[in-house]
């Protein structure tokens, strides 16, 4: 490799400031795009987050009356243990496992004297 002859040298130049002000230009497009796609990814994942908490409230189990459901877990409970066996101490067993579902179902196993 030879050394550039001095008629080259501004053409080398000039390939060398257009490269620089190209690299420059592209950086600051990576950067805007970049604050694009993160402000892209925490909107989609605000309305992400909107649509759980809709589904969740549109949920069918949301409209079971209480009286229903009380019912339900009286059931429940009553075809899994025996009343001797039903260990209303053991916070790993019925009736406690109902309160940890929901603040509903809490409320709910809490205030039903028939599952304790």
């Amino acid at each position: 490799n030879h050394p550039p002859l001095d008629v080259e040298l501004p053409a080398f130049r000039k390939i060398v400031e257009d490269a620089r002000a190209a690299l420059e230009d592209l950086d600051s497009k990576i950067f805007h795009a970049q604050q694009l796609l993160e402000n892209l990814l925490s909107a989609r994942q605000h309305a992400q987050s909107r649509l759980e908490d809709a589904k969740s409230l549109l949920h069918p189990m949301r409209s079971i009356p209480n009286e229903l459901l009380t019912e339900i877990f009286h059931h429940c409970i009553s075809k899994t243990y025996d009343f001797l066996e039903l260990d209303v101490l053991n916070p790993r067993g019925a009736p406690w496992l109902l309160t940890r579902v929901c603040h509903r179902w809490r409320e709910l196993a809490i205030n039903s004297p028939q599952l304790w």
